[in-house]
């Protein structure tokens, strides 16, 4: 290719689904900031008037504070913002002083969001199965420490960001006729520290998919195969046996019931959507991490697919 007239090849490809993705972000993020505000908004307004009922409303509580600062800080800065402002501008004056605070916040906001659901279901696995560890987690007490302890383990779990991202490298606007991965580019820093840039290549993303996917859903899918099994004994009327005591728990209460399998069915949406939503879009950019396209046309594909799944 030459330096002036010669471009790659399906570069008219990448042009067109690059602006077609540009269309969709604004629009995506706006309504997903306006519709998820007010959502959680609503949400959070009932949670803090049942927080004194039950343990797990403590824990939604926290999750609609988190999914807040998730949508109108994450998403307004990689989404929205660079369709307000200028690239050359966020690039050259925003992202030097901003870069590293944000890297952190938003994975410290999606360590603390997951892990809040996996709270939830192991809060409501503990009280219908009736386990003796129970009457001392599922307490208001107790989830307001578990939320401190989640808190310190995401921001821990994220310090480096803050540590290796003092002296940032931002790349410069690359030339028109080249193919570039937007969100990869647009957002692009990282420390002058070869060994941290290591580290952040070939192990954070999968340090990454344990953390935030495999361990979750593991515990959650454990959590829901034992919340199922008890409200099905529980809608079949049967005894529940203490083998431990060799006694004969009392049937739940039909109010108790109801409950239960209210509570079950909002925790068999968060279990099933948690996946869907997550894990392809996951497993995508740990792939383009270790096997980056390099055809124009396949760029334009995922910067396409990515303005509406990241």
């Amino acid at each position: 290719m030459s330096n002036h007239d010669s471009l790659p090849i399906d570069f008219d490809k990448y042009i067109k689904l690059t602006n077609i993705s540009h269309w969709i972000y604004p629009i995506w993020s706006i309504g997903f900031i306006i519709l998820g505000t007010i959502g959680n908004i609503f949400s959070l307004i009932i949670f803090i008037r049942w927080i004194n009922r039950l343990s797990i409303y403590i824990y939604f509580t926290v999750l609609c504070i988190v999914n807040i600062l998730i949508i109108n800080v994450d998403i307004t800065y990689h989404y929205f913002l660079p369709f307000l402002i200028d690239n050359e501008i966020l690039i050259k004056n925003l992202l030097p002083i901003t870069c590293k605070f944000m890297f952190f916040l938003t994975y410290f906001l999606r360590y603390l969001f997951i892990w809040l659901i996996v709270m939830i279901n192991i809060d409501r696995c503990l009280y219908v199965t009736e386990n003796s560890l129970k009457l001392i987690l599922c307490r208001q007490q107790s989830a307001n420490i578990i939320c401190i302890i989640l808190i310190s383990f995401s921001f821990f779990a994220n310090f480096h960001f803050l540590i290796y991202f003092n002296d940032t490298i931002i790349t410069e606007t690359l030339p028109k006729n080249q193919c570039v991965l937007e969100n990869f580019f647009y957002y692009h820093c990282q420390s002058s520290n070869r060994h941290y840039q290591y580290f952040l290549k070939t192990i954070w993303p999968i340090y990454n998919l344990i953390i935030f996917a495999i361990m979750p859903i593991l515990i959650m899918f454990i959590c829901f195969i034992l919340i199922i099994r008890s409200v099905y004994l529980t809608r079949q009327n049967k005894f529940v046996y203490d083998k431990r005591h060799s006694r004969i728990s009392s049937i739940i209460p039909q109010n108790d019931r109801d409950r239960l399998c209210s509570i079950a069915k909002i925790l068999v949406c968060l279990d099933l959507l948690f996946p869907m939503t997550v894990f392809p879009i996951l497993f995508a950019q740990i792939y383009i991490n270790y096997n980056p396209p390099k055809t124009c046309l396949n760029i334009g594909i995922i910067n396409l697919i990515f303005s509406i799944g990241v």
